[in-house]
This record gives structure tokens, C-alpha cells and sequence, in this order.
């Protein structure tokens, strides 16, 4: 279980390091598009208590403050807090998928839109060697989030772990200059 958390999380800084490449190479080709990524945290969210393990990644460390004078297709940026949220679908208990995605998706659904004021919903698969050297898999939900309070992020991954019989949902977190695009 050690191993799998382990490559969660580094799948998450993999993509964390990506996404600050693909900005970096943005950057560099057209000088109108600049968005920073400003703060990356990975962590382990766990319910009763338990502790939390932590991993924090800064790939392109700007205050928040550059993060609101930002331009992006020749518009100004406003910066938010954006989550992404890792939720694993095997049981914690029996190591392995209860209930169908399918089922999972529908309800994990409905969880989020019940916190959320909006998301975007992705599905995942990961792997990870055992300690006896057999393969583990586990299908994932990957959500994106704005505008979502703490308080309201936390009952989110309460119930998932509850609904799911989870040991934890990976969770990251970082502050991004975005926009609504809506044309010219």
C-alpha cells in the first residue's frame, strides 16, 4: 500500500513538473502567454485523525500577487486555487474494486457536485509492483477544482472516503493565474 501511495504521489509531481515544462515552453514561444504556476502541495487527506503525509513541489515560485497581473492571450488573469483530487476506487480493506466505474463515477459525481460549484472529471489508471514483486492496479477518479472552500473541500473527500471505503484521497494543490476565454 506503501508503494502505491508512493507512486501517486509521484504521478502527481510528474504532472506538476509537466505542467510547469509546458509553461516554461509557452513562455518562451510567444511572449503574451505567461502563466506561472505559483505553489504545488501534495498531500494525503485521511479521516479520525490520522496522519497526513506531505509533499510540496515549487516549480515556478511567483507571489500571488504577479500571479493577478498575469496576461494570457493578451487578457488579464485572475488567480485562484485550483485542487486536484486523486480518488482511488480499490477498497481499502479488500485491495481491490468493489462496485463498477461506472457506479463509482455516478456517485463520486454526486458527491462532487454536491461541494463543488463546478469541476472536471477525469479517469485514471495506475500501477504499482507489490512488495512480493506481482503488479498492482487501480482505476482512479481525477477531479479538477475551482472555486471550492476548505470547509467544503474537506466534507468532499470526508464523504469519498466514507462512500468508498478509502484509507485517503490524494489531494494537490496550487495557485494558478487563469481565465475565462470568451473570444476577442
Amino acid at each position: 500500500m506503501k508503494k502505491a501511495f508512493a507512486s501517486l504521489i509521484l504521478a502527481a509531481i510528474f504532472i506538476s513538473s509537466l505542467a510547469a515544462c509546458q509553461t516554461q515552453q509557452a513562455t518562451k514561444t510567444d511572449t503574451s502567454v505567461s502563466v506561472s504556476t505559483v505553489e504545488s502541495t501534495v498531500s494525503q487527506t485521511s479521516v479520525e485523525g490520522s496522519t497526513a503525509s506531505q509533499v510540496s513541489v515549487e516549480p515556478n515560485t511567483v507571489s500571488p500577487s504577479s500571479a493577478e497581473n498575469t496576461l494570457l492571450l493578451g487578457q488579464k488573469t485572475d488567480p485562484a486555487e485550483k485542487y486536484t483530487l486523486y480518488l482511488g476506487l480499490n477498497d481499502k480493506d479488500t485491495y481491490e474494486q468493489l462496485i463498477s466505474t461506472e457506479e463509482a463515477l455516478n456517485k463520486a459525481n454526486q458527491i462532487c457536485a454536491k461541494y463543488a460549484g463546478g469541476y472536471t472529471q477525469l479517469s485514471a489508471n495506475g500501477g504499482w509492483t507489490n512488495d512480493d514483486g506481482t503488479m498492482g492496479y487501480e482505476n482512479t477518479i481525477v477531479y479538477l477544482l475551482y472555486d471550492i472552500s476548505e470547509e467544503n473541500l474537506k466534507g468532499m473527500l470526508n464523504e469519498f472516503i466514507k462512500t468508498f471505503n478509502q484509507s485517503s484521497v490524494l489531494v494537490e494543490k496550487e495557485t494558478t493565474a487563469h481565465l475565462y476565454y470568451s473570444g476577442e
